[in-house]
């Protein structure tokens, strides 16, 4: 009932969904979130390669802490 084709049509309006298929808020929102934890998603921003870190480094563009931090994960 839901998914991509219902979200598309509402413009990813909750209540214009709630509208349109006749349920509830909380519904639509169940069924979004259910959908949701169904998917699997790709990492917008990954983290900076190794490689990339010390170039950056190299370069000057960031001070060593900060390519420490990077490298750990905690920038």
């Amino acid at each position: 009932m839901l998914g991509h084709a219902g979200t598309k049509r509402c413009h990813g309006s909750i209540k214009e969904m709630e509208r349109i298929f006749g349920v509830s808020y909380p519904t639509v929102k169940s069924r979004l979130n259910r959908i949701a934890r169904m998917l699997d998603f790709v990492e917008t921003d990954p983290a900076p390669s190794r490689a990339d870190v010390i170039e950056r480094l190299r370069r000057g563009e960031i001070t060593a802490q900060q390519a420490v931090a990077e490298l750990e994960g905690r920038a």
